[in-house]
């Protein structure tokens, strides 16, 4: 559906009417709360998706979070965790 956009947008730029609805939010919500289908709609992102290195299982990710948490703990409020 991008690259359909993409198409639309070089030969009409400029003229969100045309784009409109391939990206209109319908889709995007159908796509997502419906059918699962990927290739349905354009999703929204920003530059931060520049920032993603990988894609972890939920357990990883969660595992990282904590170790992080934790770290930050130590290090940044160790009269806390003494007392604990």
């Amino acid at each position: 559906m991008s690259q359909k956009v993409r198409d639309i947008e070089q030969e009409s730029p400029g003229d969100f009417s045309a784009i409109h609805p391939f990206v209109k939010g319908e889709l995007y919500r159908r796509s997502f709360q419906e059918t699962g289908d990927t290739e349905s709609s354009c999703w929204s992102c920003g530059i931060v998706m520049g920032l993603i290195d990988d894609v972890p299982d939920c357990k990883t990710l969660l595992d990282s979070i904590v170790a992080e948490a934790e770290d930050v703990i130590r290090k940044r409020m160790p009269k806390v965790v003494s007392k604990l």
